[in-house]
């Protein structure tokens, strides 16, 4: 079991990859009282294509790692989610658009029922055609649901305007119409590929002895046998630079438009840490000039050119990009001309100083360093982090590295000539 110090944010964690390839982390936080876990595989919505041994292409309906997740928790004489509670654990997951993780936390201090709970029902599958069946109901249910949640739409019809192929514009759970046509099989099938050991990760967060948690999961792992793994990886679709549309609309109830504008990015050929580095610095020119730290932040709501609602978003991926705007406003022709005018004036106004630099890195910084006073927090953001190419530490790093030339570098950079306009209509 390897130590490693982070000295610098006075925290330490082990790692151990296991004979079956398992990688476990424990993070100790002796002076905590509270124990979280997390079971992750980096299968997520945006996997349901998948390339697997000698170049045989797997394609399953949308929404199958989010319907898989669902079945993981029927087991065959047990209720999943009442053993947890007997035991004083509170258990969930959830699924993402690149991981499906599966969660406890309690503040036993014997973690040894849980844990062996937790390492038992996730790499064991027990299904009947019935029971698949049933879930369908269930999870088309949920879907519409969210359908039916204003700002949940708002974001995904936006995500489904900009990309022709990519999986990001599929929901997380499907539709109606693929999730009616996932298959028991082919639930199996995405189990045996995916949940293999060696694909996934468990990270534990407690004031427990590390070396007796690793004896835990040794004993636990030592008793079990696995078929050997497949090989498996993202089917990369073709994705043009253009939005498939510049302009979309739906109605719903709701009281007044809800409208996005954003831009399609192109993909950074970079790795993992200049890209996290790249995406910190449009967040940080976007928070320095669309945030009351611009003296004519609060003249445009005054003006009513924006309002609470308002919000910017960037996310830079492997294979993506992209910077949404949102707002709620009567004339969305307008807000996307009060973009348009404002991101060309971006180091027009001298807003970007050290000082205002400074103010945003202490900021950001101050956020990713409260991460380690919540042992579920550690959790989930290393699982997170750890998916995306990076460690927490490596994006503190990315934010403190940032400087002003940098910054302005990836402003002037920016092509933002793949836009698109969408809104939310009131019914009439």
């Amino acid at each position: 079991m390897r130590k490693i110090v982070q000295s610098k944010f006075d925290e330490i964690y082990y790692e151990q990859t296991l004979s079956n390839l398992l990688q476990v982390v424990i993070w100790s936080k002796k002076d905590f009282s509270t124990t979280s876990c997390v079971f992750a595989t980096p299968y997520g919505s945006n996997d349901y294509k998948q390339v697997i041994n000698d170049g045989k292409l797997i394609e399953n309906n949308a929404g199958i790692a989010h319907f898989l997740e669902h079945k993981m928790f029927e087991q065959d004489d047990s209720d999943v989610m009442s053993d947890f509670s007997r035991l004083g654990a509170n258990v969930n997951a959830f699924t993402s658009y690149n991981e499906t993780a599966y969660t406890f936390t309690t503040a036993k201090k014997d973690i040894s029922e849980p844990l062996n709970l937790l390492l038992d029902f996730v790499q064991k599958l027990s299904i009947t055609q019935e029971s698949v069946e049933k879930e369908k109901g269930i999870i088309i249910q949920e879907l519409a649901m969210y359908k039916q949640m204003a700002d949940s739409r708002l974001f995904f019809e936006t995500l489904k305007n900009l990309f022709h192929n990519h999986p990001l514009k599929i929901d997380i759970g499907g539709d109606s119409e693929s999730v009616s046509a996932i298959s028991k099989e082919e639930l199996e099938q995405c189990y045996k590929i995916n949940y293999h050991p060696s694909k996934m990760t468990l990270i534990i967060t407690t004031p427990c002895d590390p070396i007796e948690v690793m004896k835990i999961i040794e004993k636990n792992q030592n008793a079990k046998t696995f078929d050997e793994p497949i090989l498996n990886e993202r089917f990369k679709e073709e994705e043009s630079e253009t939005t498939v549309v510049k302009y979309a609309s739906i109605d719903m109830d709701v009281a007044i438009n809800k409208v996005t504008y954003s831009y399609k990015l192109k993909p950074l050929n970079c790795d993992s840490q200049q890209r996290c580095k790249s995406e910190w610095a449009i967040r940080f020119i976007l928070e320095l000039y669309f945030s009351s730290m611009n003296p004519n932040y609060q003249n445009w709501l005054d003006e009513e050119v924006i309002n609470d609602y308002f919000f910017t978003e960037i996310d830079l991926g492997k294979d993506y990009g992209y910077i949404i705007f949102g707002n709620e406003c009567e004339k969305a022709e307008k807000f996307k001309e009060f973009v348009i005018n404002e991101m060309a004036n971006l180091l027009k106004f001298d807003l970007l100083n050290l000082e205002s630099l400074n103010q945003l890195k202490k900021r950001y910084q101050g956020q990713a360093l409260r991460t380690f006073n919540n042992t579920e927090d550690i959790s989930t953001s290393y699982i997170r982090y750890k998916y995306n190419g990076l460690s927490i530490f490596e994006t503190i790093e990315a934010i403190e590295s940032l400087n002003i030339a940098f910054v302005k570098d990836m402003v002037n950079s920016l092509d933002l000539s793949n836009d698109l306009l969408f809104e939310i209509k009131p019914l009439n």
